[in-house]
């Protein structure tokens, strides 16, 4: 079976080793400065300058969210990587749709042929604070968390794939029950 891994920054991922993980890897933000991934997604003006030019995209499938794009920084970079056009609160639900995506297109007829989606390091806190191991990094001011997760749209993938098994690791977030797809590891 072909496991697709979404890689979140919650702590909760902290002790995890990414490298060991064997599947297709889908990491976001600033996962890059410790591990590899198959895709690296990104949402923030910032983080998406320091991916541009730490020329991840030389080695990797780099996307961004399209309103960051500025060919004046870097014409050969822009040549390589693609831009995201939907409007989502993280970069977490865009890894989590093209993992989901890419698990389907897969096994070619659109239907779930035994893959799996993981997700590590999506930390289910409603307490506001800022639950990232990258905090007080470059890009990542240590500052009280305006976002709710996981937001509308990270929940409506599971809808939208309704044969694919989903995997939570660490933290439960209650909202998951709701979805007979989705379990704990």
């Amino acid at each position: 079976m072909l496991i697709h891994w979404v890689i979140g920054n919650g702590e909760s991922r902290r002790n995890i080793n990414i490298d060991n993980l064997k599947g297709v890897k889908y990491g976001c933000n600033a996962i890059y400065r410790d591990y590899w991934t198959d895709y690296l997604i990104c949402k923030d003006k910032g983080i998406c300058n320091e991916v541009t030019f730490a020329e991840c995209w030389k080695d990797r499938r780099v996307v961004f969210q399209h309103r960051w794009r500025n060919d004046s920084e870097s014409r050969l970079a822009y040549n390589r990587i693609t831009f995201w056009h939907e409007d989502y609160p993280d970069c977490g639900t865009m890894a989590l749709r093209t993992a989901a995506k890419n698990s389907m297109k897969y096994f070619g007829d659109g239907k779930h042929g035994g893959s799996e989606v993981h997700m590590i390091g999506f930390d289910y806190d409603k307490s506001g604070k800022h639950n990232n191991i990258y905090k007080s990094s470059n890009n990542y001011p240590l500052k009280v968390n305006p976002k709710i997760f996981p937001s509308k749209q990270f929940l409506e993938t599971f809808e939208l794939y309704p044969e694919m098994t989903f995997v939570q690791y660490g933290n439960w977030d209650d909202r998951l029950n709701n979805y007979k797809n989705v379990r704990l590891a």
